[in-house]
């Protein structure tokens, strides 16, 4: 079999879903801190926006899987020289780009383009967290061979990183009706100079990379069911905690969607061992029905599609006036997710058959 053309079919599956979810969140969090806090399209935008937010977690999930598994060998030499340099001109790419499209959308000259040049489009976040992951892989990969301590790590750093986010909700509930005391504001600003550093981010994320290995690898045995049956409920639970901390604080209280959150990094392992099954998933070296040859080509899209959709959804808004708001949002939000999904993979697909531009969408 040649494993270069072979796919985890359940894995493309994710990849098409997680791309579509990341748009779902973008769309439905457009305006989310512009709409009044409590009213009826609030809440079905926060529910939307929760409902996706396993996606970048599962993404992360998908690469530990590959990246990780037994058979997979990376050396230091092209981590740094092929895959980290990929990433690197993909990024410097993207912001160039988008530099670009801004300055023509606006109709900015020479000056605006310098203006800019160094400020990096919101979601391009995702390409330095993947960075962080490659130069973890050297260290992480002696360890995944052990699977009690790779247990144990990710148990360490998913706790690490979500313990952080549980304090952050817990002080952004109490904060308005504690501001006058003088030991909150003080542990307020400990939490806050933390949270500039990232510092929840970064074991968070790592624990999903390896936690993702685990499930491609053994699974979760007798808790597979508990973890799938919780996804759900732990998403929904989620999107209730944000509403309620919002309330009752009267301030948009962001803590709760925030991928770090335990409740959906349980979400996302659970979904992603819904997909993967209880037996050890085997590698296909070809699609035989158009379902799995869809996925496969979606899947490989998936990466141009979540790089090149900010600047769809936002070509929309600007040139054609269809945004979230142009109809209830009940429905707006998910067609417009569509909307955006359809035209971003017809344009990385487009981006692919570009050889200067083909090695920019990964």
């Amino acid at each position: 079999m040649n494993r270069r053309n072979a796919s985890y079919m359940y894995m493309e599956y994710l990849r098409v879903i997680c791309a579509f979810m990341v748009i779902m969140i973008h769309v439905s969090g457009a305006n989310w801190f512009k709409i009044e806090i409590g009213s009826a399209n609030w809440i079905i935008h926060t529910f939307y926006n929760l409902f996706g937010r396993f996606s970048v977690c599962v993404f992360c999930m998908i690469s530990g899987a590959l990246l990780l598994r037994p058979d997979k060998t990376i050396c230091i030499h092209d981590i740094f020289h092929k895959n980290i340099k990929r990433i690197l001109i993909c990024f410097v790419t993207w912001i160039i780009l988008y530099d670009v499209f801004y300055t023509v959308m606006y109709k900015g000259g020479f000056t605006y383009f310098i203006q800019n040049l160094f400020k990096m489009p919101r979601h391009l976040w995702y390409l330095l967290m993947l960075i962080g992951l490659y130069l973890a892989i050297p260290v992480l990969k002696p360890i995944t061979k052990d699977k009690a301590l790779t247990r144990y790590l990710i148990t360490l750093l998913v706790v690490f990183g979500t313990i952080f986010g549980m304090f952050k909700g817990i002080n952004g509930f109490f904060k308005p009706l504690l501001s006058e005391n003088t030991l909150f504001n003080l542990w307020d600003m400990l939490l806050t100079d933390l949270g500039e550093m990232n510092i929840s981010f970064v074991p968070g994320y790592l624990g999903c990379f390896l936690l993702g290995h685990y499930i491609h690898e053994y699974g979760l045995g007798k808790w597979h069911s508990t973890f799938i049956t919780a996804a759900i409920p732990a998403l929904l639970l989620s999107a209730l905690l944000t509403i309620l901390a919002s309330q009752v604080s009267g301030k948009y209280v962001y803590t709760f969607m925030m991928e770090t959150n335990p409740l959906i990094i349980l979400a996302s392992a659970g979904i992603m061992a819904f997909f993967r099954g209880r037996q050890r998933p085997m590698l296909k070296d070809r699609s035989e029905t158009f379902t799995e040859k869809a996925a496969v080509l979606l899947g490989s899209l998936s990466m141009g599609i979540y790089l090149i959709h900010l600047a769809v959804l936002e070509s929309l808004a600007h040139y054609l006036n269809i945004t979230v708001a142009s109809f209830n949002p009940l429905f707006s939000i998910p067609l417009l997710s569509l909307l955006v999904f359809i035209v971003s993979a017809l344009l990385a697909a487009v981006l692919k058959k570009i050889p200067l531009l083909r090695s920019t969408v990964i």
